[in-house]
C-alpha cells in the first residue's frame, strides 16, 4: 500500500517469485517509504502504479538490483500536476564507505581497494572501501565490510560520522544512499608494507579485491571514486 492505499504492482517480464522476493526487500520496502514523505506537506509524490521490469539475483538467495517504473506525479500546494515525473529507478540499496586513515612515523596514508568493475569497463578501478548494507546496523555493516575488504578488525566504536546526511550519487536514477565514515588506526612500517598489495576479497561472489596503500594527500589523484 502507499499511504494507506493500495496501488497496482505488476511484473509482465518477471515470475512471480522472483517478484513477491523483490517486493519482499529492504530496498523496496524503503523506496516506498522514501516515497510517502511529505517534509512540508507543500510538495511531495503520489505513486499509482509500479512495475517491476527486472530483478537480478546475488546467487539463490539475495535481491541485487531491482528495475522499475512507477506512475508518479508530484503533488504541490494540494494540487496535483497532471503530468507523470520520471518514475523509472534502479534499486539496489543503500550502502557505507569508510576513509581509512593509517598513521606511520608521522605519515598519513590511506587504503584504496582495487577491483574489477565492469559498468565502466575498468580492470583495475580504485576506490574506498565500501559496501552494501544487508538489512542491517550502518555501523556493523561498516565493520564487515573493513574485515571484508581490508582485512582489518575494529569496533563500531573506532568510527567517525562524516555524513550528518546520506550521500546520494546517482539520485536520478539509482536509490543508493551512502553513509561515510572515518577511522584511523597507528601502524608499524612492517604493518604498512603488509597490507600493500594483499588480496582480499570473497571469492565465492566473485570479489578480486586487491590493496593498495597510497599518501593520503594524493588519494584523490588516484580515484575518480565520487565518496
Amino acid at each position: 500500500s502507499f499511504r494507506g492505499n493500495d496501488i497496482s504492482i505488476t511484473y509482465p517480464s518477471v515470475s512471480k517469485e522472483l517478484a513477491e522476493k523483490a517486493i519482499a526487500t529492504p530496498m523496496f520496502k524503503t523506496w516506498l517509504e522514501r516515497c510517502e514523505k511529505k517534509p512540508d506537506n507543500k510538495k511531495f509524490i503520489n505513486i499509482k502504479s509500479v512495475e517491476i521490469q527486472s530483478v537480478d539475483m546475488f546467487g539463490p538467495k539475495r535481491v541485487g538490483f531491482i528495475k522499475l517504473e512507477s506512475e508518479a506525479y508530484l503533488v504541490f500546494n494540494g494540487k496535483e500536476i497532471p503530468r507523470p515525473v520520471p518514475g523509472i529507478a534502479l534499486l539496489r540499496g543503500d550502502s557505507v564507505g569508510i576513509l581509512v586513515v593509517l598513521s606511520c612515523n608521522g605519515k598519513k596514508y590511506t587504503i584504496l581497494v582495487e577491483q574489477a568493475r565492469i559498468p565502466i569497463g575498468d580492470a583495475a578501478c580504485l576506490e574506498m572501501p565500501a559496501g552494501m548494507i544487508d538489512d542491517e546496523n550502518v555501523k556493523y555493516a561498516a565493520v564487515k565490510e573493513m574485515e571484508e575488504e581490508c582485512g582489518i578488525k575494529l569496533k563500531k566504536s573506532d568510527l567517525i560520522s562524516l555524513t550528518p546526511d546520506k550521500m546520494l550519487p546517482s539520485p536520478g536514477g539509482c536509490d543508493e544512499a551512502i553513509d561515510l565514515y572515518y577511522f584511523e588506526k597507528e601502524v608499524t612500517v612492517k604493518e604498512l608494507k603488509k597490507i600493500q598489495g594483499r588480496i582480499q576479497g570473497k571469492s565465492d561472489e566473485g570479489e578480486h579485491i586487491r590493496l593498495m596503500v597510497v599518501p593520503f594527500e594524493e588519494a584523490p589523484k588516484k580515484t575518480g571514486d565520487s565518496k
